[in-house]
């Protein structure tokens, strides 16, 4: 006799050996119960969840000789022959193969006819319906409608939204879950005791996290490495059996990239390729190792029991989640995440994941934006306040007095700047704004800007005297900028130029209207009268008047100017 698969050898007999789908056995074995069996039925969900094989419960359950009974004996002649696929009352039907409206026709022929001696019903199951065409579910819509007698439709699919709305709404529709991890490893070892094979705790739990949610892939799975290793199956020859990863060498490569050692992370991967690992495989096992450590990291104890985490895997997330900052984690989650997507879909998915590795171990450590903030004020602030006292402790500067910011850098600036000849051009203190403006459409806007920020006390005869903020005064110091500042002053009436800065004191400040006005203040000055008069100019209006009267007691607080 031909070997039997585990999948097939294992197939649940009966509703209570279903495992995760207790939501749609109990609604089944009620209905049954009460006798409430609707005509139609739709099965959706993921592969290898149990649609097909709770079908033929159903249509066991529904013929059984005792029943209809939610609980079929599986020994009469029609529980043997749903069974082993012979019945006569149940017709399986491939969508795939099946889905034209010919094909369809000759199903609709078939419903005229009674249902097999010894059968209380006909049932139709339609396996991955949502392959027909749409002629055909047209076809299909009357029969579904309003089948005949003791006919029932079971259509099972794996992609629901593919299947018309009004398919849907005619049917009874069950949604069924990917299975927990947890089901998957119990029904695990329920087989591996049933088929007497001696297995590692952790081989069963490799094979239940790539099942992702299928019972039937898990059994596969479990088949190829019972006929791969020789007597007890161990989690190092399912890693290769499989093409998959230990937990002992993803924590490694972790534990490398977390010390920012991309050498051992490259060292680690080559090792684990060399052994057989499939590419695709180990990024999906690398992926759900990061979300792992996440979780351990902010999830609670029962969110990594449900991904499959061991006791002792549990603590070594934990212990190695501790040691990064949660900033650093969540950027490297999305790193493996992000990087993980891009090596699937690339051409070379081992360069792409060497390069992540790489890329992941050497960056920079992230830091949160608003500790940035609160350090930059900090830094702004103290600098002013520095300004501001360094000001207060000096001794005031006489008015006569040009005193620069800098010693050296004012004996450098000196010693750079030749005697000013009498013959030099006297510029007007007005021309200072047309001065500003020129350089700002000539030379430099930006100069331009930090020049209305100047307290101009002397503009005539080559010499350019005056105070400001620290970040101008410092920013036109720069022998760079005060190059540009001299040769626009040459440019504009001629001769040479000493240029004498000196940041505004605690003093200056406080003296309010004894320092010249600068630029910036006069234009602030001069759009406030500006605003000032357009709004009063708007609250004249007749209108306004006429809204204030209408609600009497009202202000207006503030109007937008266009």
């Amino acid at each position: 006799m031909s070997y039997l698969v585990l999948a097939r050898k294992y197939r649940p007999a009966t509703f209570s050996t279903v495992s995760g789908q207790e939501h749609v056995t109990r609604t089944l074995a009620n209905s049954i119960k009460r006798n409430k069996v609707a005509h139609a039925y739709l099965f959706a969900g993921p592969r290898g969840v149990g649609k097909t094989s709770i079908s033929r419960i159903f249509a066991k359950a529904l013929n059984c000789v005792k029943g209809p009974t939610p609980e079929p004996c599986g020994e009469c002649v029609n529980c043997k022959e749903i069974a082993a696929g012979t019945s006569l009352a149940v017709r399986e039907i491939d969508g795939a193969s099946h889905n034209s409206v010919d094909n369809v026709r000759e199903l609709i022929d078939s419903f005229r006819a009674l249902p097999a001696p010894g059968s209380r019903y006909k049932i139709y199951i339609i396996d991955e319906v949502h392959m027909l065409s749409t002629s055909a579910f047209n076809a299909l819509l009357k029969s579904l409608e309003e089948p005949p007698a003791n006919t029932v439709f079971i259509l099972a699919t794996t992609e629901a939204h593919k299947i018309p709305e009004t398919v849907i709404s005619r049917c009874q529709r069950h949604d069924f879950r990917a299975l927990s991890f947890a089901d998957i490893e119990a029904r695990l070892s329920e087989i591996a005791k049933a088929e007497k094979l001696s297995v590692e705790p952790e081989a069963l739990r490799m094979v239940a996290r790539l099942a992702d949610g299928s019972m039937r892939d898990a059994q596969s799975l479990l088949d190829r490495v019972q006929s791969f290793c020789e007597g007890k199956i161990t989690a190092q020859e399912t890693s290769i059996a499989l093409g998959s990863v230990e937990r002992k060498v993803l924590f490694s490569i972790s534990q490398a990239v977390f010390q920012r050692s991309s050498e051992r992370a490259l060292e680690r991967l080559a090792e684990c390729f060399s052994s057989g690992a499939d590419p695709t495989l180990f990024l999906k096992e690398f992926v759900a190792h990061w979300r792992d450590l996440l979780i351990a990291r902010f999830g609670s104890p029962d969110a990594l029991q449900a991904l499959g985490v061991s006791a002792d895997e549990k603590k070594e997330l934990l212990a190695a989640s501790e040691g990064i900052s949660a900033a650093d984690l969540q950027d490297l989650v999305q790193l493996a995440r992000e990087g993980a997507d891009t090596a699937l879909r690339s051409a070379y998915p081992k360069y792409a994941l060497e390069a992540l590795l790489v890329r992941m171990a050497t960056r920079e450590p992230v830091h949160e934006v608003a500790a940035i903030v609160q350090h930059l004020k900090g830094v702004l602030s103290s600098g002013s306040g520095g300004g501001s006292g360094g000001g207060s402790r000096s001794a005031p500067v006489p008015a006569s007095t040009s005193t620069p910011a800098a010693p050296a850098a004012a004996s450098r600036s000196a010693s750079s700047v030749a005697p000013v000849p009498a013959a030099v051009p006297t510029a007007n203190p007005a021309d200072w704004g047309k001065f500003v403006s020129q350089a700002g459409g000539k030379v430099s806007r930006m100069l331009a800007e930090q020049l209305k920020r100047l307290a101009v006390e002397t503009f005539a005869a080559g010499t350019l005297k005056g105070s400001g903020p620290e970040f101008t005064v410092n920013y036109l110091n720069q022998k760079a900028n005060k190059d540009q500042l001299a040769k626009a002053l040459a440019d504009y009436c001629g001769g040479n130029w000493a240029i004498s800065l000196q940041v505004q004191s605690a003093q200056m400040k406080s003296a309010g209207g004894a320092a010249p006005a600068t630029l910036q203040e006069s234009e602030l000055r001069e759009r406030r009268e500006q605003e000032q008069e357009k709004t009063k100019s708007v609250s004249n209006h007749p209108k306004i008047k006429r809204l204030q009267e209408v609600f009497s007691g009202s202000t207006i607080e503030s109007i937008k100017i266009r």
